[in-house]
Formats: C-alpha cells, structure tokens, sequence
C-alpha cells in the first residue's frame, strides 16, 4: 500500500506500520532525529491538570526522551523531545 505523507514524496507503508494501525497504535516522527516510532495508546491514560491525555516514550533510534500530548481534537500525538 502507498501512502502519500505532507511534504514529501510517497513512500511505501511496512507490513509492521500496518499491523500497528489494526490495533489502534499509530507512526508518530521523533521530533529529535525524524525516526518513524510506533504509538499505541495506553489502557490506563494518564490525564494531566488541563485535561490532556499524556504520553512519554523514548526514541528506539537516537534514544531522545519524549513527552507529548494527545489532542482531543483530532487524536492527533503531538510530541516534544525532554532536555538532557
């Protein structure tokens, strides 16, 4: 399966990536060094005080800690690499 991404070519999607989106997880960018990293949600959310679902994972490439937010909106993960 092809699948066109915002601002570059198409690229071809791995039988890993697809297997992930059956089962709700999604390929999110590590903002650090552009890794494709697999998301899947957790059972138990984690809610912070503004009513965001939050997350925390480190990049399996360059090994950058990872802190983002779900957005309600659309479920979009919106992820930020953490200091140090």
């Amino acid at each position: 399966m092809v699948e066109a991404m915002a601002g570059s070519a198409l690229r071809l999607e791995t039988s890993k990536e697809r297997s992930a989106q059956a089962r709700g997880a999604c390929v999110v960018l590590c903002p650090q060094c552009g890794a494709h990293l697999v998301f899947e949600r957790s059972r138990t959310p984690q809610i912070d005080s503004s009513g965001f679902e939050t997350c925390r994972l480190d990049c399996t490439q360059c090994e950058a800690p990872l802190a983002g937010v779900i957005d309600p909106y659309d479920d979009a993960v919106l992820l930020s690499a953490l200091p140090g």
